[in-house]
């Protein structure tokens, strides 16, 4: 049975059509793994533009902004929505029922990422990449007095993640 097989692979030929199933260099796309940010820049986007389109970016959103509505309550609440699309600006305002959970408000870091992650269905550490995203996006999108405003209504510990993530 395994008798022809002590002859190792060999090309052959050279010339013809490529055979089916082969995919070359010719064959392959390298923009589908590019995210195009348009020119508004709109927080969605900007997160997309971080965590690629594999993600649920609607999902991952509402998780990561839900457990600090009640602190950021107000102007710096309405700074954020202003640039996120409607749906999910409403989605935040009914979090318990957008969620399908009762959010909880966080006394701190580590109780805020592991709301995230409860929230988000994914396990602490993807959490913090995912809260770090969302946090980014929305430094990049808000003028800087909203985004000083946001910072100054956490937590300590949180308001150092908001200002260093990158």
């Amino acid at each position: 049975m395994f008798a022809r097989m002590d002859d190792g692979y060999r090309v052959r030929g050279g010339v013809g059509p490529p055979l089916p199933g082969i995919v070359g260099p010719a064959e392959l796309d390298g923009r589908s793994d590019w995210v195009e940010v348009p020119r508004d820049r709109d927080l969605l986007a900007r997160v997309e533009a971080r965590l690629g389109s594999e993600v649920d970016l609607h999902k991952i959103v509402l998780g990561v902004l839900a457990p600090l509505c009640p602190a950021l309550d107000g102007a710096p609440l309405g700074a954020l929505v202003a640039h996120l699309p409607l749906a999910l600006a409403r989605e935040l305002a009914q979090r318990d029922v957008a969620t399908g959970a009762r959010v909880r408000a966080p006394r701190g870091a580590g109780d805020y990422l592991l709301e995230v992650a409860r929230l988000i269905q994914q396990p602490p550490a993807r959490a913090v990449t995912y809260v770090r995203a969302v946090f980014a996006a929305a430094r990049a999108t808000l003028p800087r007095e909203h985004a000083e405003a946001i910072a100054s209504r956490l937590p300590p510990d949180l308001a150092e993640l908001w200002h260093t993530a990158r």
